[in-house]
């Protein structure tokens, strides 16, 4: 992570997809989807559980089990700084369950895009992964695009990301609710 003084700057891994997540500045799109086993749906915006927002798409094959035990391990690192790993797979609920089974399970909600909605509004292709961080109110911060788990980055960078969007505070400077434009990137 690249670090100006004592604050993060926001940034964009370069990747050489022909699309990528989306930007810093950006907002996470205000959707619900149906959570594996049960389909009850579940927000990629929550600002009222007030912690920042680590998500993770995937897609459904034996990479993107790899991918889910990736975040099944620091999922464990982010609950002390409130973190809250969303996996989303472009398939239908039997199948994201079937593959959640398939790691054992996980310790967060795996979401199903049925018809691919979501995934086209984060502007992530079916056949790619990306991991997207946001705060609490869908503010994106960091996103970065991948063919596979070993383009995603190291769990201590997911532990540093959501520590620092913990750790803001008005006090700091930073504002409560930020809009579009109030902060450099």
């Amino acid at each position: 992570m690249r670090r100006e003084g004592d604050t993060m700057a926001v940034q964009r891994t370069p990747s050489d997809l022909n699309e990528a997540p989306l930007r810093p500045g950006q907002r996470l799109p205000a959707l619900a989807l149906p959570a594996v086993p049960d389909g009850r749906p579940v927000s990629l915006r929550d600002p009222a559980r007030g912690a920042p927002v680590l998500v993770v798409l995937r897609y459904d094959d034996e990479e993107g089990a790899a991918e889910l035990e990736w975040l099944a391990r620091a999922a464990g690192r982010l609950e002390p700084w409130a973190g809250r790993p969303l996996a989303i797979v472009a398939s239908s609920l039997e199948e994201a369950t079937e593959l959640v089974g398939r790691v054992g399970g996980v310790p967060f909600p795996v979401l199903a895009d049925v018809d691919g909605s979501a995934l086209r509004r984060l502007n992530v292709p079916a056949d790619r992964s990306a991991l997207v961080i946001a705060d609490r109110w869908g503010l994106v911060y960091h996103s970065v695009a991948a063919e596979g788990v070993a383009q995603l980055p190291e769990e201590d960078e997911l532990v540093e990301w959501v520590r620092y969007l913990a750790t803001q505070c008005p006090e700091c400077g930073v504002p409560d609710e930020p809009g579009h434009g109030e902060w450099e990137a």
